[in-house]
């Protein structure tokens, strides 16, 4: 028996497998929102650091001399033409430094993981250039005592602070150490809305965190391997401005990213 050109037995398969699919999200879901509910913070921390560690790729010369992806050359090409001196923050195994050492820009920066940081050192020592990367409290800015021209958030750096609370002051401790008009570069995973995914990522871990009185999560928090917060384009948008920075630029063509100028 056919029906649109269909079997009985492929369409339900087709109706068996949505149901399954739609399962599995569940599943994840509350599975995600149950651990967010009773790890803490600190939790959270050493289980970034524990994935940054064993991924070997991050720390390896082949992906650190790989250069800037494209969409990070069309960015400094329209935003970051007129500056001279750059602060990266999070700087993973030096990737952009590195990189924009050898555009000829002036660049500090500062990394929370040690082996990371102690790797970007010796990649830029190796290539010649000052191994002046920092090693920083996590989700910290250190105070340089410089003004910079531009700053930019290492790649995928900006959605591993949690808490917009903590983004945001974050966010304003680079925001003093930047000139008038200078801009921001940040990049991370997106988001369309507020899908049923995020809400019951949100429930499950809030119902845990209220009976621990711990800060509640947010729409968009999640648990991939490590902690990350899915962004909306309005999120952005009102972090960089609570930050100090208007937003000028946000596409999510090939990664998600923004651009932000310091008013």
């Amino acid at each position: 028996m056919k029906s649109n050109g269909l079997s009985l037995k492929v369409k339900l398969y087709l109706a068996s497998n949505r149901i399954l699919q739609s399962f599995i999200t569940l599943m994840k879901a509350i599975f995600a929102g149950f651990w967010l509910g009773i790890l803490t913070k600190e939790n959270l921390h050493l289980i970034d650091q524990v994935y940054y560690d064993k991924s070997k790729m991050y720390g390896t010369e082949t992906y650190n001399k790989s250069g800037l992806w494209d969409w990070e050359k069309r960015v400094f090409d329209k935003y970051f033409q007129s500056c001279k001196t750059l602060l990266v923050a999070g700087v993973g195994g030096g990737r952009e430094v590195l990189a924009l050492r050898e555009l000829g820009y002036e660049t500090d920066g500062f990394e929370c993981n040690p082996g990371l940081a102690e790797f970007a050192n010796y990649l830029l020592r190796s290539e010649g250039f000052d191994p002046n990367i920092e090693l920083a409290k996590r989700d910290d800015c250190p105070d340089s005592q410089r003004y910079y021209g531009g700053i930019v958030v290492g790649w995928g750096a900006y959605m591993l602070i949690q808490g917009k609370g903590r983004r945001i002051d974050f966010l304003k401790k680079l925001r003093s150490q930047t000139r008038l008009e200078s801009p921001i570069l940040l990049s991370f995973f997106y988001r369309s809305g507020n899908r049923r995914y995020y809400k019951i990522v949100a429930t499950v871990g809030n119902r845990f965190r209220w009976l621990l009185r711990r800060d509640y999560l947010e729409l968009g928090d999640d648990l991939t391997q490590n902690y990350v917060h899915f962004f909306t384009q309005e999120e952005i948008a009102s972090e960089l401005n609570a930050g100090g920075f208007e937003l000028v630029m946000y596409s999510i063509e090939h990664y998600g990213h923004a651009v932000g100028v310091a008013y």
